[in-house]
């Protein structure tokens, strides 16, 4: 007989690994930008003064808070 809260506190902690390893990937990928593959993110982006970076950099704390948003539904869902 396995007992519901440690199949809650599985589900929750596997969970919470998911979405950390997301975000270290996207960490990761903003770490690109200062090697040979994110060459091109340095770069403006048309006539303005915004560069590949900043765009990107904007997009990943969009992204991080979507994630953690996402996140907090699924923990609220999952507690009742």
């Amino acid at each position: 007989m396995v007992d519901p809260r440690l199949d809650y506190v599985r589900v929750k902690t596997r969970r919470r690994l998911v979405f950390s390893a997301i975000h270290l990937l996207l960490y990761f990928s903003f770490a690109l930008n200062w090697s040979e593959l994110g060459k091109g993110l340095g770069r403006q982006l048309g006539e303005g003064p915004m560069t590949g970076s900043m765009l990107m950099f904007v997009i990943l704390v969009l992204l991080f808070l979507a994630i953690e948003c996402i996140f907090l539904l699924f923990d609220r869902d999952g507690a009742k």
